[in-house]
């Protein structure tokens, strides 16, 4: 599996909507990519304050609408919204599947509100694979994981240093992925990475079948799960700290080659621009700034200019409301120019 660092609106600032959105089903489109999410609001949600949001991954050759069942019953339980989205291709992991993941999330922040210290990810099968993909490889911010009947995946490191997502995992016992040793390889990977894991192992069932039970409980297991509120900037040789040393900006990146890294601060930053390097100091890659709008129009501003083709993805994060703005550039594509005037609401 080919993974896509996620471009997402995972923390985007918040709107709430004008009124209470009608419970059930519904179908969001993503032009961006010409797919698709299928949303569900649960009628057990409460919609006065922020939601809990489960982004689900369907399985290899399988889409939302296949999922819709089960689906529905785990988010009425856990009184949280659903969110699937559809692949581009037979599994996951295109630079066209980060794009409908971050529009899919972006779009449902438009008509929700979410809450972004309770959005967490699932899936079955390749699904799940791409779940715990995202959640551990790339820093995405996601309050946890549960997975049904994945395979393994190696997993070098956890890519988010603020958090590390605790992991539900459901096999059913005759599930070639659990009897061919996905589960005990991922158990043996969680341990040595510690990541917090837990298991529900259900004897007679296989690979795309459980018991309802346990997809309600992995969805409660995911909305009591919480991503940690930001406590303020503190600058680091990867991270700048830009306009008042509210905002931290973060970037990572992938050579042509599959190895990735943490782009590298070049001393000596403005208070609201900054520079980094991927390969050597000496070789600047990455200029950012960003930028007080709010006598404009009431935002906060994020400007950046890249002179790579490497895939990469900025991450600015407001330390004071976890609200963080996103920027991808795929493997061989000369960055464009950000100019983003409305990346975060944060005005008096």
């Amino acid at each position: 599996m080919r993974l896509v660092l996620l471009l997402s609106a995972l923390a985007a600032p918040a709107v709430a909507a004008a009124a209470p959105i009608a419970p059930g089903w519904h179908r969001i489109a993503i032009p961006a990519t010409g797919s698709y999410a299928d949303r569900y609001v649960p009628a057990s949600l409460d919609q006065s304050g922020a939601a809990p949001l489960v982004l689900f991954f369907h399985g290899s050759g399988g889409s939302p609408t296949a999922y819709r069942s089960f689906v529905q019953g785990a988010a009425e339980a856990a009184k949280c919204v659903a969110l699937l989205p559809k692949s581009e291709g037979f599994g996951w992991g295109t630079a066209e599947d980060a794009t409908t993941v971050a529009e899919s999330l972006r779009l449902a922040g438009e008509e929700l509100t979410i809450d972004a210290q309770r959005t967490a990810v699932a899936g079955h099968s390749a699904g799940g694979a791409y779940a715990y993909l995202l959640a551990y490889t790339t820093v995405s911010r996601f309050s946890g994981v549960f997975s049904l009947g994945a395979r393994d995946y190696p997993v070098a490191a956890v890519a988010d240093l603020a958090y590390t997502a605790p992991i539900r995992m459901y096999y059913g016992t005759q599930d070639p992925n659990y009897t061919g040793g996905s589960y005990a390889a991922l158990v043996a990977q969680w341990q040595r990475l510690g990541v917090p894991w837990e298991a529900d192992l259900q004897p007679g069932y296989g690979h795309n079948s459980w018991p309802d039970a346990s997809l309600d409980d992995g969805f409660r297991f995911l909305v009591a799960q919480r991503y940690p509120a930001a406590s303020g900037c503190v600058p680091s040789d990867t991270r700048l700290c830009l306009n008042g040393g509210r905002y931290a900006v973060e970037v990572a990146w992938r050579d042509f080659q599959g190895v990735a890294g943490q782009g590298r601060v070049v001393p000596g930053a403005a208070a609201d621009s900054g520079l980094f390097w991927f390969f050597g100091p000496q070789n600047w890659e990455l200029l950012v700034k960003v930028l007080d709008g709010c006598a404009v129009n009431d935002h906060v501003w994020v400007f950046a200019a890249a002179t790579t083709t490497v895939e990469h993805t900025l991450v600015v994060t407001d330390t004071m409301t976890g609200a963080t703005a996103r920027y991808t550039n795929p493997a061989g594509r000369p960055a464009p120019a950000i100019t983003d005037t409305l990346a975060f609401a944060a005005c008096p």
